[in-house]
C-alpha cells in the first residue's frame, strides 16, 4: 500500500497544517494545476492561492493555501505556504467581507504603492477562498472529505 501512496506535508509558518500519505496531491501553481503521484519528478512550483487537493482511499480533502511553493520528491511532497484552511472551515461571508476590505484598499489612491500589493494579496487570497466555499458549499465537487 505504502508503494502507491505520497507523503503529503503542508507547512505553514504555525503549524504543520497537514502531514499523511495520500494517493495524489493537486497544488494550484502560477502555470496552472499540478497533479503529483507517488514516483513524480522531483520539482519546485510556484503557488497561487488556490485549491490544495489531497485524494486518499477514493475520498479527497481540500484545503486553501495562500501564495507559497511546493518541493515536490519522488515520495514526498512539502508544501509551504503562509497560512491554509479546509475549505468546509471557510466563513463564506468573512471571506466576502474581506475581499470588500482588500478591493476598497487596492482601489484607494490614497493607499501607498507597498499597501497596495498587500492588498492585491488579499484579493487573491479572498477570492480563492470563496470560490472553494462556494464549490464545497454546493456540493458540486465529486470529493468527499476523509
Amino acid at each position: 500500500m505504502a508503494d502507491h501512496m505520497i507523503h503529503a506535508e503542508i507547512v505553514t509558518p504555525y503549524e504543520v497544517f497537514y502531514d499523511d500519505m495520500v494517493d495524489m496531491v493537486i497544488i494550484s501553481s502560477k502555470e496552472g494545476e499540478i497533479g503529483i503521484q507517488p514516483g513524480h519528478t522531483p520539482m519546485m512550483a510556484a503557488l497561487t492561492p488556490g485549491e490544495i487537493r489531497l485524494k486518499k482511499n477514493g475520498e479527497t480533502k481540500i484545503a486553501v493555501g495562500t501564495n507559497g511553493y511546493a518541493e515536490v520528491g519522488r515520495d514526498l511532497v512539502i508544501i509551504v505556504v503562509n497560512a491554509a484552511e479546509w475549505a468546509d472551515d471557510i466563513d463564506l461571508r468573512r471571506a466576502e467581507q474581506a475581499l470588500g476590505r482588500a478591493e476598497a484598499r487596492y482601489y484607494d489612491p490614497d493607499v501607498d504603492p507597498q499597501e497596495k500589493n498587500h492588498a492585491r494579496h488579499g484579493i487573491e487570497r479572498a477570492k480563492a477562498r470563496i470560490k472553494t466555499a462556494r464549490k464545497y458549499q454546493d456540493r458540486s465537487y465529486s470529493g468527499s472529505s476523509f
